[in-house]
């Protein structure tokens, strides 16, 4: 994987070895850090003006908040939709083409001998929509991507919202008084039990989670079609967040307590115990929808938890996806849900990918639907 790296649409030589890449499920977010190249402050003329001469590949002074993109450079796979042969695997693995998209966070001066270089570290596009504050009232009814609209024409022009923008829901009305633009889109997002980032394009993404497969799996003994090898394999249980049994408490709309407890029966034979837990929300108005929280919460946590971590030396998975990891040693063969990858360079063409894995729950999304449905009727 050979990397281009642009700050402010300049060309950088880069490091390779030095390049870390970072992507988080949840939040969704995206850092970078690379070195590179200083001027080179001994040739002559950088003593005799105050322009100094920079060095070949090298860059003369890098600032904070200039924007950075970083890309698959100079190989002949232009698609982020490509998928090609890998002869050493046998396989097929989708490769994406545009890695990273934001802005210089901080820059880290350090020399070797007598050569200058700049560590820089980088965020997403995300960062900016933390610094940006919102005064908006929507009085009367509006879809989704019309108030998103509005608020990113008014406060944040360079970013395209007609794209990816998945919001036909209508909201009765919303007010943000002096809110920082990622907390308005935290709120629509909630209403509708949807998620959102800003890409690496500058577009944004608003949508209702849909968990794909990964374009290949993992395994100690890997099928050369179907997954690739990994190393460094960690596998963790733990048990201090369980929850097996759940007391919803609720309110009709005329006044009358509701409460509901839901217990989850394999948990407690696994375990030979109870672990309890209150949830309130006045809001809840019906037994069917106490019920609804009540079993979506003991989906997420009557059992113990799942954290893993394994390197390998391929790209092409992204955070969110569903992975199959294999480890005959353990005797596991299941999905997992990838929840943070971290790249970075063995050398100018080798990848090394970390990947951060938990729990994956299929029978949650259901149910958390269900729950955002019986609950949406009082924002519309």
């Amino acid at each position: 994987m050979r990397t281009e790296i642009k700050i402010n649409d300049a060309i950088q030589t880069v490091i390779e070895k030095s390049l870390i890449l970072t992507s988080r499920l949840s939040p969704r977010k995206s850092t970078a850090q690379f070195d590179i190249e200083g001027e080179n402050i001994w040739a002559p003329a950088a003593l005799s003006t105050t322009k100094r001469t920079v060095a070949f590949g090298g860059f003369t002074n890098p600032k904070l908040w200039q924007s950075v993109a970083i890309n698959r450079g100079r190989t002949p796979f232009v698609n982020c939709a490509t998928t090609r042969k890998v002869v050493a695997l046998g396989g097929n693995a989708t490769y994406i083409d545009n890695y990273f998209g934001g802005y210089v966070m901080a820059v880290e001066h350090y020399t070797e001998a007598v050569r200058p270089f700049y560590r820089i570290f980088a965020s997403d596009y995300n960062a900016r929509a933390s610094k940006i504050l919102v005064t908006k009232t929507y009085a009367a009814p509006q879809t989704e991507q019309q108030i998103i609209d509005d608020i990113f024409s008014t406060y944040w022009t360079e970013i395209d919202t007609t794209t990816y923008v998945d919001g036909t829901n209508n909201i009765a009305s919303i007010d943000f008084p002096r809110v920082t633009l990622d907390k308005c889109l935290d709120q629509i997002a909630l209403m509708f039990s949807k998620e959102w980032y800003i890409g690496h394009d500058k577009k944004l993404h608003y949508f209702t989670p849909n968990i794909t497969d990964a374009p290949f799996g993992l395994s100690d003994a890997p099928y050369l079609t179907t997954r690739i090898p990994y190393s460094n394999f960690l596998y963790r249980e733990h048990i201090n967040d369980i929850i097996n049994r759940i007391t919803v408490i609720g309110r009709t709309a005329a006044g009358a307590d509701i409460v509901e407890v839901r217990t989850d029966a394999a948990s407690y034979a696994k375990y030979g115990d109870y672990f309890d837990s209150k949830y309130v929300d006045r809001n809840i108005d019906t037994v069917v929808w106490a019920q609804a929280v009540g079993d979506a919460i003991l989906a997420q946590d009557a059992d113990a938890k799942v954290y893993g971590q394994l390197t390998c030396t391929q790209d092409g998975l992204v955070v969110g996806q569903k992975v199959l990891i294999v480890n005959s040693i353990r005797n596991l063969n299941t999905y997992y849900l990838i929840q943070a990858i971290t790249l970075r360079m063995l050398g100018e063409l080798t990848p090394q990918v970390t990947i951060i894995y938990g729990d994956y729950t299929p029978e949650l999304v259901e149910l958390l639907l269900a729950v955002n449905e019986l609950s949406k009727k009082e924002d519309v």
